[in-house]
Parts: structure tokens; C-alpha cells; sequence
């Protein structure tokens, strides 16, 4: 599922702007499945050459978010809520055109993307991870586009 409910970032499981929460939190303050979700896919992405990892509050919105960037450059973000885990991916309109072209691209991938809204020419990627499976998706998407950043221009 990508479409994102009405409602949800009010589900955040971080609201307070003044307290930040610790890098590892949710692997310890979600339900035990969702903090397994959270754990892989914080592995996955933290395990790619020169990625840094930023606890930041984006607002009333998106509230305590998990930020992912090579380079000053964002890859995605991790968003953990009461009901679990989910995630967002940024493509610009080149990378986006790249990862169509990708091989076995997976079914929930191609229907975030479908479903990403467009801003300022990035489209922001939003899906659920109800299992492991989507976990691995994200993190082999944010693998790619970390691919496509590392590339010279």
C-alpha cells in the first residue's frame, strides 16, 4: 500500500519538537515485528559508503524523522509511527526515469513511485512496511539511487 491515510503523521511516535529521540529508539519502543522492520531497514541503509543517518524534526508534519544522506544529499527517510514503520524515497525526474529501466523492480516500488506526489520537480515516494519483503525494497531502492548519486556528473 502507498497511498498514504489521512491522518497519519499525526500518528508519529515521536511528537514532542523539544525531545529528540536516541538514533535506536524505535528498535526498542515499537512493537516487536515493527521494530524488526526498523532495525533492517536502518541497517541496510547505514550500511552504504558515506551515508550519514540524522534524528531531525520536520515540522508539525512529519514530525521526528530518521534522514539518510550521501554527500549532503538526501536518500530517504525513515518514519516510525505507532502502527509500525514505513518510509520515503525522493527521485528527481532523471533518477526516476532510471529506475524505471531497472530490472525486477518490485510491485510496491513501481506503485510508490505511481502514487508520489511531485514538489520543487522531486517526486517524494511514500510506503508503508508491513513485512519484510517491502523492507528489502526500500533499502535496494535507496541502494540504487545511492548508486546514481555516486556516479560523477
Amino acid at each position: 500500500m502507498s497511498k498514504l491515510p489521512a491522518n497519519y503523521w499525526a500518528t508519529n511516535l515521536y511528537k514532542d519538537p523539544r525531545q529528540r529521540p536516541k538514533a535506536d529508539a524505535p528498535a526498542r519502543d515499537l512493537a516487536t515485528r515493527a521494530a524488526a522492520r526498523f532495525r533492517k531497514a536502518r541497517e541496510g541503509i547505514r550500511a552504504l559508503k558515506h551515508v550519514t543517518e540524522q534524528v531531525v524534526f520536520l515540522g508539525t508534519a512529519w514530525k521526528w524523522v530518521w534522514m539518510y544522506e550521501v554527500g549532503g544529499r538526501k536518500l530517504g527517510y525513515l518514519h516510525p509511527m505507532d502502527s509500525g514503520v514505513s518510509g520515503t524515497f525522493v527521485l528527481t525526474e532523471a533518477e526516476q526515469q532510471e529506475l524505471v529501466l531497472a530490472d525486477g523492480l518490485p510491485r510496491v516500488i513501481k506503485q510508490a513511485v505511481k502514487d508520489g506526489a511531485v514538489d520543487a520537480g522531486v517526486r517524494w515516494c511514500w510506503l508503508e512496511f508491513p513485512d519484510l519483503d517491502t523492507v528489502a525494497a526500500f533499502v535496494d531502492v535507496i541502494r540504487l539511487k545511492h548508486h546514481f548519486l555516486a556516479r560523477p556528473e
